[in-house]
């Protein structure tokens, strides 16, 4: 029977003492987090290895080795990412340039509409009113009010849009 790459147990694994030793140095590195991360660059690597996780090297170097964006943060503590996004925001906002609508007048469009919403809004909540402040209001000034939020209810109905128009279309645009 072929031996399949699973049942081999040691292949591909690492040797267990590399292993404790960088577990040893993770560790060693997270007891003292107000700390500043020791550069991890090899000595002979003339550009710098990239110890920010990018992969690409770090070409920012000055001859003499200086790093003129400030030693290497393994743990991205010190990266200040909040005023970078607010930066790319408020490029991002300045480059769109949009000023939104004025919506107008609330109440300045059609009186017979203000007044029917006027009617249906404003009898019921008058209603309650004359039932606590008033319990032996008269019969007549219920029946108007009854009247005028009947009339206002049946303008806003009147008023509504009998068909729908195919050539407007009021919903969010893509």
């Amino acid at each position: 029977m072929p031996q399949r790459p699973d049942d081999d147990a040691d292949a591909g694994e690492p040797d267990q003492a590399a292993v404790d030793a960088r577990w040893a140095q993770i560790v060693a590195e997270l007891a003292d987090l107000d700390a500043p991360a020791a550069p991890t660059d090899p000595p002979g690597d003339p550009l710098g290895a990239d110890t920010r996780g990018t992969g690409a090297a770090r070409e920012h170097r000055t001859p003499d080795g200086h790093d003129p964006l400030g030693p290497a943060d393994l743990t991205g503590r010190d990266w200040d990412g909040t005023a970078q996004q607010d930066a790319a925001e408020a490029a991002v906002d300045a480059a769109e340039h949009f000023v939104p609508p004025d919506p107008g007048p609330v109440l300045g469009g059609d009186p017979l509409l203000t007044l029917a919403w006027t009617a249906t809004i404003g009898v019921p909540v008058l209603f309650v009113v004359l039932v606590l402040a008033w319990p032996d209001a008269p019969g007549w000034l219920l029946a108007v009010a009854a009247a005028v939020f009947a009339a206002g209810l049946a303008v806003l109905v009147w008023r509504m849009p009998h068909r729908r128009d195919e050539d407007d279309d009021s919903g969010a645009v893509v």
